[in-house]
């Protein structure tokens, strides 16, 4: 990032040679940035203040990266498992029982991390102990798209094949699947 200015709204902001294409950034308050490329390069910097935090390079491909419940640690999901670093760049954590992570979302009023993987898994992680607390196939192959709805905490999915996952919430049991494009659901 040194000699690149960073100015304005985020969406204006380029990404440098190595860095794109890159995941969409992640801000923390609206005062901290990650940014990570698919060449393994993560930065975190103070928005404010356009004061670099850490820059990385973690060699290896990045599928999504999330801040946790303040700007001191993030999580980042590399080619193989999902790795926790704190806010100067030391690797706090390897997590290899979640391979493949796709993508990632932060619950911060349960200190809990939804991931979803290539093969279908969603898993959240609770990050005040580092341990699994529960994992569910949802059987409908790589999950493309995740989503949380801030009011409830619902997770919402998505599958590479356009079927929506199902919702899970309060008691992590899944919810109806809503039909997609107009098809009837069918008795």
């Amino acid at each position: 990032m040194a000699g690149e200015e960073v100015e304005g709204d985020w969406r204006s902001l380029h990404c440098g040679r190595g860095w794109s294409p890159c995941p969409p950034p992640h801000i923390l308050l609206l005062r901290h940035l990650l940014l990570g490329g698919r060449r393994g390069h993560v930065a975190a910097l103070d928005w404010h203040t356009k004061a670099l935090m850490c820059e990385i390079n973690v060699m290896e491909a990045i599928t999504d990266l999330e801040w946790l419940h303040t700007e001191t640690m993030f999580a980042v999901a590399q080619r193989q498992w999902l790795y926790v670093y704190d806010n100067q760049g030391v690797e706090l954590n390897c997590l290899r029982r979640f391979h493949k992570v796709q993508r990632m979302t932060f619950l911060p009023y349960h200190f809990l991390l939804a991931t979803a993987s290539e093969t279908g898994f969603l898993q959240y992680l609770d990050i005040s102990v580092g341990k699994e607390v529960a994992t569910i196939c949802t059987k409908g192959g790589r999950l493309g798209v995740m989503t949380q709805n801030p009011t409830n905490a619902i997770v919402h999915l998505g599958h590479s094949n356009g079927q929506p996952g199902p919702s899970l919430g309060g008691r992590g049991a899944p919810s109806r699947c809503p039909p997609v494009s107009g098809s009837s659901p069918k008795d």
